[in-house]
């Protein structure tokens, strides 16, 4: 069985956000064909990948009932990125103080963004 470190890379290539069908996510897995419950090891796989993907509907076997090679997820880099927190906290509210990140990314509140975040805001300012 394979894994999809073909599909982190990508992904990272094309920063932390890619749409990706499930044939193709099949495929890297090394699966011939796509049956519900290969949408389990698809959402494993990127679970181990540090990856999250939407919408989650998409690989959960009991409502993708009839999965096709066409269908397509969206996945991204659990990175702790800002991209990252939003969509964390709307697709997981029950792990994430949604409201503090919401209102302090959306609103600038510096409190809001990682160390890393910060540096690079500051970069910018002495750059321009």
């Amino acid at each position: 069985m394979g894994d999809l470190s073909f599909t982190r890379d990508e992904c990272d290539a094309h920063d932390g956000l890619l749409r990706v069908d499930l044939g193709t996510l099949r495929k890297e897995l090394g699966r011939d064909r796509l049956g519900k419950w290969i949408l389990g090891e698809i959402a494993d796989e990127l679970k181990q990948q540090q990856m999250g993907y939407f919408p989650a509907d998409t690989l959960d076997p009991n409502r993708n009932t009839e999965p096709r090679q066409h269908q397509t997820i969206w996945v991204y880099v659990r990175d702790n990125s800002t991209r990252a927190r939003v969509i964390d906290a709307i697709l997981h509210p029950r792990e994430h103080d949604v409201q503090t990140i919401l209102d302090g990314l959306a609103g600038g509140d510096l409190s809001a963004l990682t160390s890393e975040e910060k540096l690079k805001r500051i970069q910018e300012i002495v750059e321009a």
